[in-house]
């Protein structure tokens, strides 16, 4: 098993998206590790794990915010169920005191847990709210069903979430939080919980990898060891896609990449430190953003085409003037056939 559960304690916020009144409801003791709970910690984990692009950054001073003062306090008591209970009751006042008078955000229910996943030590806080579903029932006199409504948790869509490597906030590594990035149209809302929070220059997935591809464009290929010689570039940015995306956690550890593609030199790493450009030791890829920067798309008038920055690269896609030159047999090929079972061409 890949997440061990270790505390787990649930309150819940009563707001109405309409008004800026706030009470919480919290509990006075933890819930059993169970079957049930440990369900619902490895849902929440997955889809949190599953989003695409998150904010990542470090926590404010426990002088500019009440969150990192009280997990300062939960890490200096070690981590106790009684100090864990605490932390989760004082930040849930904290949250209360912040959306006071605040119109369009709305309550939950938060989970807090304190859990382990592929060895690391994590803080989770997931903010669920309730989903009204229908579910089948036997109709005990005649041979049918009837159909009923129940409410459930809706875990495949969180309102707020955030994780915290434990081992690195109390290191003060790097970016140790991670937070859900939500739309544009929820931008104002998602303001209050990084401020309850209390993230510090955060930065979102998207930014980070981008920084990363940047770099990838200024270093030498890697030798294939196939050949003993430097890869193709393409090769290269296939292999270095599939390597950033086959961890569960989509991260990649600077370290282990270099050692990964150039053995024991550490290339990457002393390409940073020269052009003192900032990169953490390890942080969250965005595959969408991987795919785009190899890649160019673009439409106009319902024409789309896509291509490859080798393809271009290479000459099989050039501009010359006002045209577009595509240098492909297979693909003209391919569009013949099309025309001719249509009857166009």
């Amino acid at each position: 098993m890949d997440l061990y559960i270790d505390k787990i304690v649930i309150h819940e916020l009563e707001k109405q998206a309409d008004s800026g009144d706030v009470q919480v409801f919290l509990s006075d003791h933890l819930i059993p590790v169970n079957n049930q709970s440990e369900t619902l910690i490895h849902t929440l984990n997955d889809t949190f794990v599953s989003k695409s692009d998150l904010l990542h950054g470090s926590l404010s001073s426990p002088e500019d915010a009440l969150f990192p003062g009280y997990l300062q306090n939960l890490a200096e008591n070690e981590f106790t169920e009684e100090a864990f209970l605490s932390f989760s009751q004082d930040t849930m006042r904290a949250l209360q005191d912040i959306l006071q008078g605040v119109i369009g955000a709305k309550g939950g229910y938060l989970v807090f847990s304190e859990y382990e996943h592929f060895e690391t030590k994590m803080l989770g806080i997931f903010l669920v709210r309730d989903k009204e579903g229908i579910f089948f029932k036997r109709n005990k006199k005649g041979q049918t069903f009837e159909l009923h409504t129940i409410l459930h948790l809706d875990t495949d869509r969180l309102a707020m979430a955030c994780r915290i490597t434990l081992d690195k906030f109390q290191k003060n590594s790097g970016r140790f939080v991670d937070l859900i990035k939500h739309a544009k149209s929820q931008k104002e809302i998602s303001e209050y919980f990084i401020n309850w929070i209390g993230l510090d220059e955060p930065q979102s997935s998207k930014a980070i990898t981008q920084t990363f591809m940047n770099v990838l464009d200024k270093l030498p290929l890697p030798i294939d060891e196939d050949t003993g010689q430097p890869m193709e570039e393409e090769q290269f940015h296939h292999q270095v896609m599939a390597y950033a995306v086959q961890s569960p956690q989509k991260t990649v550890e600077l370290e282990k990449f270099d050692r990964h593609f150039y053995g024991e030199e550490p290339i990457m790493q002393n390409y940073l430190k020269e052009n003192h450009i900032e990169l953490d030791d390890e942080f969250r890829v965005d595959k969408g953003t991987m795919k785009k920067h190899y890649n160019y798309r673009a439409s106009a008038e319902g024409i789309s085409v896509s291509f490859s920055k080798n393809d271009y690269a290479s000459g099989k896609v050039s501009i010359k003037g006002d045209n577009l030159v595509i240098d492909c047999p297979e693909l003209v090929e391919k569009l013949m056939d099309m025309l001719e079972d249509d009857g166009t061409w």
